[in-house]
C-alpha cells in the first residue's frame, strides 16, 4: 500500500473528530483533497460530505450555521488569501459570537519551483501575499498558523479541531500549503481524539449566588446565548419558576433561550426593570442592557456567568458584576437548581405579577398587529402575526434582519427553543449561508431565512440558490422588503431631526430603487417565488412556498412592508 498523502491524513483527522460536512468555495490548490475524497468514495470509505458553496461568504456562513444548529464543529475551506479576505467577516463574527470553526486556506511554498511541484502559474502573480493568509486573520481567531513544514501537518490539524471546540469556542485558522497536501505525509493521523471538556464553574461563588437569589425580593434573569436546545431551556424554566424571576432574553438573543409564551418571559429589554431589581443573574449575556454604565441596576447584586465573562475579545464592555463566574452556564444552572431545591419565599406572588405583564405585553403586540391587518404596504407586525400562525412546527428560523428583528421576536411568540438562530453579527451577508448550513445539519427541519431587502443584497443570493438547486436543499427566504436601508436612515433622523436630510427628504444612504421582484430569482433556479403585497394573501403564499421547500426547491417570498420606525422608535430613544 502506498504512503498516505497529506490530504488523506487531513481526512483521517476530520473523521476522527466526527466531522460530517466540509463547506468550501473551491480554489486551485485543493486537488489533493478532491482526489482523496474521490478515492474514498470509490472504495466506500468514510469521509465528510463535501459541499461546493460557490462563494466564500456562503461557505463560511454555512459552516457557522451548521455549528450553531448542531453544536458540532463547522469546517470551511477557502482559496488562499483572496478567499480568506472574503470569508474574514464570517471568521470575525464567529470569533465574537463563540462559534466553533476550523477554517482552512490553501497556500503555496514552492511557487512551482523544483521537481514535482506544479501548483499553477497564477501563484507567483496573483495569489501569494507576504505572510500568507494566516497573517490576515490573526486578530480575529483563537489561533492562526501557516504550516512551515509537512512534519507538523497532522499535529496542527488535530490540535486545531480541539482548540476550536474548547471554551470559549471560536474559529481556528490553518494555512495548508498545496505541496504538503499533495506529498506523502510525514506523520499519520494521531490515534486519540477528544474535544476539551468545558470548564465547570466553581461551587463556592455559586453558593453565594444561590444565597443572594433566595434572599431576593425581586430577582431577574437575563440570558442571551445559553440555551441552544429545548432541554437546556427546560432547565432554565425550572430555575426561574423556583425563584419567581422574570427572564429577559436580551434584545439580540442567539436562540430561543426561554419559551416565549411562558408567564415568566419578560421580553427582550431589561431597562424597564433595572431600577427595582435586587438580584440579577446573567447567563451568557454579553449585552444585558444599554447604555452599559448608565443603566447598571443601582441596588442589585449582579451575578455574571459565562465561558468568557469579561469578554476578553472585545475592546470594551462597560458591564460590571459582584460575582464574575467563569464556566459553562448550563452547568451553573444545574448547580443552582441543586442549591435552590424548591420555591423561594414570595415566588408564587412574583410569578403572578410577571405573568400579568407577559400577558399584557403579548396582547398589545397582537392587538396592534390585528389593528393593522389591512394596511398596505403590509404592516410588519401583521406579517409576523401571520407567520407566527402559519409557519409549520418544524420550521427553524435564521434571522438576519435589523429593524424587523425587534418585531419578529416580540410578535412571534410561538417560536420554541431549538427553532431560532440569530444570524446578525455586526455585518450583513451571512444569514442565507447560515440557513443553508443549518439545513445541512438539521435535515428533518424546514429552514426559513428572514432577511431585509438591504440584507438580501449583501448576501450571495445567486450562489445560495445554485447551492440549494445542486444539493436539493429546500429553503424558504422571506424578504422583509421596505425598499430602503431603513436602519441607516434612522441614525440621521435621530441625530439631526431638523436637519437638511429630514427637511428635504434627501436620505442619500437609504433608497434601494427601483425595487426588483426578488422572487423571480428563485424561479431561475427551479424554485418558487412570489411578491406579496396583499396582507390577505400572506398565509396562502406561505403555504405555496412551504410546499416547494418540501419538494427540495428554494422559495423566496418578497413581502412589501411599511415603515417600522413609526412604532419601534421608542425602543431606540427616538
Amino acid at each position: 500500500m502506498s504512503q498516505q498523502s497529506g490530504a488523506e491524513v487531513l481526512l483521517d483527522i476530520l473523521n476522527g473528530y466526527g466531522v460530517e460536512a466540509i463547506f468550501s468555495s473551491p480554489g486551485s490548490e485543493w486537488p489533493p483533497l478532491w482526489e482523496a475524497l474521490a478515492r474514498r468514495a470509490a472504495a466506500n470509505q468514510p469521509a465528510p460530505t463535501y459541499y461546493n458553496a460557490r462563494h466564500e461568504d456562503l461557505a463560511i456562513g454555512q459552516a457557522m450555521g451548521y455549528a450553531r444548529a448542531t453544536g458540532r464543529l463547522g469546517v470551511c475551506l477557502v482559496h488562499a488569501t483572496v478567499g480568506t479576505l472574503h470569508a474574514s467577516m464570517g471568521i470575525r463574527a464567529a470569533y465574537h459570537e463563540q462559534i466553533p470553526l476550523l477554517v482552512l486556506a490553501g497556500e503555496s511554498v514552492t511557487f512551482g519551483e523544483g521537481p514535482d511541484a506544479w501548483v499553477g502559474a497564477q501563484w507567483g502573480r496573483f495569489l501569494a501575499d507576504p505572510g500568507g493568509p494566516a497573517r490576515l486573520v490573526d486578530s480575529i481567531t483563537k489561533s492562526s498558523f501557516g504550516l512551515n513544514t509537512p512534519a507538523v501537518l497532522a499535529g496542527a490539524v488535530h490540535r486545531a479541531c480541539a482548540l476550536a471546540m474548547g471554551a470559549p469556542q471560536g474559529p481556528v485558522f490553518l494555512s495548508l500549503p498545496f505541496e504538503y497536501l499533495h506529498q506523502p505525509a510525514v506523520l499519520p493521523a494521531p490515534a486519540r481524539y477528544a474535544f476539551p471538556a468545558t470548564p465547570q464553574p466553581d461551587r463556592a461563588p455559586l453558593q453565594q449566588a444561590a444565597d443572594w437569589l433566595k434572599a431576593a425580593k425581586n430577582p431577574l434573569i437575563i440570558v442571551e446565548n445559553a440555551c441552544r436546545t429545548a432541554a437546556e431551556a427546560a432547565r432554565l424554566v425550572q430555575l426561574a419558576e423556583r425563584l419567581g424571576a422574570g427572564v429577559v432574553e436580551g434584545q439580540h438573543p442567539g436562540f430561543v433561550n426561554f419559551p416565549r409564551d411562558h408567564a415568566l418571559h419578560a421580553g427582550f429589554y431589561a431597562q424597564a426593570y433595572l431600577k427595582d431589581v435586587d438580584a440579577v443573574l446573567m447567563l451568557e449575556a454579553p449585552g444585558p442592557w444599554y447604555p452599559p454604565t448608565a443603566m447598571t441596576p443601582p441596588a442589585a447584586k449582579l451575578i455574571n456567568i459565562a465561558q468568557d465573562p469579561l469578554r476578553e475579545r472585545d475592546p470594551y464592555t462597560g458591564f460590571t458584576a459582584d460575582l464574575q463566574i467563569q464556566g459553562d452556564a448550563m452547568a451553573a444552572v444545574d448547580v443552582l437548581l441543586e442549591l435552590i431545591p424548591g420555591a423561594t419565599e414570595g415566588a408564587a406572588q412574583r410569578a403572578a405579577a410577571w405573568g400579568e405583564r407577559a400577558t399584557a405585553r403579548r396582547a398589545q403586540w397582537r392587538e396592534q398587529a390585528l389593528q393593522n391587518a389591512g394596511a398596505t404596504p403590509i404592516d410588519a407586525r401583521f406579517l409576523c402575526h401571520e407567520l407566527n400562525a402559519c409557519l409549520p412546527d418544524d420550521a427553524v428560523i435564521i434571522d438576519e434582519t435589523i429593524l424587523s428583528h425587534h418585531t419578529i421576536i416580540n410578535v412571534m411568540d410561538r417560536l420554541k427553543p431549538g427553532h431560532f438562530i440569530n444570524a446578525l453579527s455586526g455585518g450583513l451577508g451571512l444569514g442565507i449561508g447560515m440557513a443553508l448550513g443549518a439545513a445541512v445539519g438539521l435535515p428533518d427541519k424546514l429552514p426559513v431565512a428572514f432577511v431585509g431587502d438591504g440584507t438580501y443584497n449583501y448576501n450571495p443570493g445567486l450562489a445560495a440558490l445554485g447551492f440549494a438547486q445542486q444539493y436539493g436543499i429546500g429553503m424558504l427566504t422571506v424578504i422583509f422588503n421596505n425598499g430602503h436601508y431603513r436602519s441607516m436612515q434612522m441614525g440621521t433622523e435621530f441625530l439631526y431631526p431638523q436637519g437638511a436630510a429630514v427637511t428635504n427628504r434627501n436620505h442619500v444612504s437609504s433608497p434601494i430603487a427601483p425595487n426588483p421582484d426578488y422572487g423571480q430569482l428563485a424561479v431561475l433556479f427551479g424554485g418558487h417565488g412570489e411578491k406579496v403585497e396583499d396582507p390577505a394573501q400572506i398565509r396562502a403564499a406561505v403555504g405555496r412556498a412551504v410546499a416547494a421547500v418540501r419538494e427540495g426547491r428554494p422559495a423566496i417570498l418578497d413581502v412589501r412592508i411599511g415603515d417600522e420606525i413609526a412604532f419601534l422608535a421608542r425602543m431606540f430613544g427616538g
